[in-house]
């Protein structure tokens, strides 16, 4: 599919946030998308795929899947089980300025792990940095990162002088952009 034609499947008429689950509801689209958001790392020397919840749940799931690789799900904070001595930490500021954390089940990771990165938006990148971080603090590798929107501006950009970073749909957006305006329509 176009990059493009990927942006009638979103609703952007949500109020604080994008509204991805419209493009799970057409079984050609969300075949379309797992399988571009898996392209550029089919050859990549990665053994595992990690995802954050909630929208990168359904997309790491359906790409470590295509990928045949396992998975890691990173919850957000305090919502794993009661296994508390065998969970990682990881606080970021998100896209909002709010202080969050996200945590991993430490069993998932193996020392030298090699990892794709799975989400869907990233708008400051703080999100993804603090995804990073949690996995590199336990000895894997963040071999890749794939996501459907990236904004190229402001502190994200810098995150592909980081990291290879895959994304299908590029914009620049260096002020505070209005979530519920269509990035075609600017």
């Amino acid at each position: 599919m176009a990059p493009e034609d990927y942006l009638q499947h979103i609703d952007f008429a949500a109020t604080t946030k994008l509204d991805f689950t419209p493009l799970f509801a057409d079984p050609k689209v969300f075949r379309s998308l797992v399988l571009d958001l898996c392209r550029p790392f089919r050859a990549a020397n990665i053994n595992k795929v990690a995802c954050p919840e909630s929208i990168g749940f359904i997309l790491g799931s359906a790409v470590a899947a295509e990928l045949k690789l396992g998975l890691i799900p990173i919850r957000k904070a305090g919502k794993l089980p009661n296994i508390k001595r065998n969970v990682a930490r990881q606080r970021f500021v998100d896209y909002t300025g709010e202080s969050s954390g996200f945590e991993i089940n430490k069993a998932l990771i193996a020392q030298g792990d090699r990892i794709l990165l799975v989400d869907d938006w990233v708008e400051t990148g703080g999100q993804l940095r603090g995804l990073s971080k949690l996995l590199e603090k336990r000895d894997a590798v963040v071999s890749g990162i794939s996501v459907l929107g990236f904004n190229t501006a402001g502190t994200s950009g810098k995150l592909r002088n980081t990291y290879t970073l895959a994304s299908i749909l590029d914009y620049d957006a260096p002020d505070k952009r209005d979530l519920t305006q269509r990035l075609d329509q600017r």
